[in-house]
């Protein structure tokens, strides 16, 4: 039994859960926006210990992100199960087109995805799903009028092919909050609930919930209980910016997933690096309307209150590091691309992971030759070491970089020039772009870093007996600085041109 656990549950980005139980295993999918592969998908057994699996678009016929804009891609993600299989329901944005992916559970206990989605005739984004009598109904959020005004619809479709059958229909406008979005549908002793986000995906942002006899509305509230959850007005609360939630049960207790910040403090002002992650509260639903922990938003979860909750965690919550030493033929899911695969340009040998260059940069809308991880902490090193045997620089490039968006990344490279290394500052805010030269080398690195800290970013280059660094404002890379709080810092490995670099282990702690 769990006594206390930490938010979030899954550190980094990862906004927009969306959590369902099959048997004794709860399957949580998260939105990628223009990372690749699609839509991020975790499983746990115990609530508090989630492991990446593989991700549900891996091909272009399920979604094509290969035009996506910065935080474009695949927005607001759900996740159900009915008839014995798993239907993922979202948006990509660069398409602009609302899909479903079906996936089935293998023997291994692998999920296999389809490879042709079922698209949807609706105009609108966050689309939920809800099963009832064999019949399936999409609730979504869209524009209603040339006002700007936004409203939760719902429609009736045909699962097979996605057509429209009844609808749409406005069930509700929500609280009167800005930008009501993030709709699901959950049936509780024959009454329906509509839970929605409002607020903006900001300070402002709030969770929301409605009831109605009949699921097609009207939905209403009461005034005690909106907002359900929020820390819009507690600016010294760790976690801010709390909204998009999903319900969902164990055996027996009825749990609240959402999405919060964890900005860092730095001076007089905070910044958000990491992106909206996923955060996990114990529900009370004893009475009409479900209550949320104690209303509160809290990092630290005491479940003293909740010994049915806590008695259902079978496992206490641990905190691992990412260490990759490329041991397997298969890349972890936690790397992520841009808006594709890098197909044969990357590949695995026991021991050992192989970029070649791109001539694409992280300023285009393209698929460079980048492979990174999440940030997940403010304080982190993310490191990885350099086969230097067989590392090819040739008249490419090689590095780390960190980016929030294509405006905004730094990266520490190392180009050959008339038979030295020469180790680059190269850094983009906005429009403006910059390159410094360092300092000069004879011989590759044996590892490359990047020391994040709440304030500041150190980029590092180390050979035997030199070490080339700089640093460079955390500010550059946040959410506050591209005004968008979609997604959050990758951190990873970058080749350039005609370069192939080899890595033999990378590394992701916490200081």
């Amino acid at each position: 039994m769990v006594t206390a656990y930490t938010n979030p549950i899954l550190r980094g980005m990862h906004p927009d859960p969306s959590i369902v139980r099959v048997a004794d295993t709860f399957y949580l999918v998260n939105s990628t926006f223009e990372y690749y592969p699609g839509i991020s998908l975790s499983k746990s057994t115990d609530l508090l210990n989630w492991t990446p699996v593989n991700s549900v678009i891996t091909k272009k016929s399920q979604a094509d992100l290969t035009q996506a804009k910065s935080n474009e891609g695949i927005f607001a993600v759900c996740i159900r199960y009915f008839n014995n299989a798993f239907y993922v329901i979202t948006t990509n944005f660069a398409e602009f087109k609302s899909f479903i992916i079906r996936g089935v559970l293998t023997d291994t206990g692998e999920i296999h995805w389809d490879d042709e989605r079922i698209t949807l005739n609706i105009q609108g984004i966050d689309p939920d799903l809800y099963f009832e009598n064999g019949r399936t109904y999409v609730e979504f959020t869209g524009y209603i009028d040339d006002k700007g005004t936004k409203a939760i619809q719902q429609a009736e479709i045909n699962l097979i092919d996605g057509s429209i059958l009844h609808g749409p229909k406005v069930i509700s406008y929500g609280t009167g909050g800005r930008d009501i979005e993030g709709p699901h549908i959950i049936k509780k002793d024959h009454t329906y609930y509509l839970l929605t986000a409002e607020g903006g995906t900001g300070i402002g942002h709030m969770i929301t919930i409605f009831k109605s006899s009949s699921l097609w509305g009207p939905f209403n509230d009461s005034e005690q209980i909106n907002p359900l959850f929020t820390n819009r007005d507690r600016a010294n609360e760790p976690l801010q910016n709390i909204g998009h939630a999903d319900l969902f049960q164990d055996q027996q207790n009825w749990w609240l997933t959402c999405l919060g910040t964890r900005p860092a403090n730095v001076g007089f002002t905070q910044i958000t690096n990491l992106g909206r992650e996923t955060l996990l509260y114990p529900v009370n639903w004893d009475s009409t309307w479900p209550k949320v922990y104690t209303g509160v938003p809290n990092q630290n979860v005491d479940l003293t209150n909740f010994p049915q909750h806590a008695a259902a965690l079978a496992q206490p919550q641990i905190k691992t590091s990412f260490v990759d030493t490329f041991a397997t033929k298969h890349l972890s899911p936690e790397w992520l691309s841009l808006r594709n695969s890098l197909g044969t340009d990357l590949s695995l040998t026991p021991g050992s992971l192989t970029l070649k260059g791109r001539d694409f940069s992280l300023s285009q809308a393209a698929t460079p030759a980048f492979l990174g991880i999440r940030q997940t902490e403010q304080q982190e090193h993310f490191k990885v070491w350099l086969d230097p045997t067989k590392t090819i620089i040739n008249s490419g490039k090689i590095g780390i970089a960190s980016l929030i968006n294509n405006d905004h990344y730094a990266a520490i490279l190392l180009q050959k020039k008339q038979g030295k290394y020469q180790v680059l500052r190269y850094q983009k805010v906005a429009d403006l772009e910059f390159t410094d030269i360092l300092g000069e080398t004879t011989e590759l690195p044996i590892t490359l870093e990047l020391i994040n800290q709440p304030a500041t970013k150190t980029f590092q280059v180390k050979t035997t007996n030199q070490e080339f660094s700089f640093t460079t404002s955390s500010l550059h890379f946040s959410n506050e600085a591209i005004a968008a709080l979609n997604t959050g810092d990758i951190q990873g490995i970058y080749a350039i041109g005609a370069a192939r670099l080899v890595i033999n282990k990378a590394e992701r702690t916490s200081n």
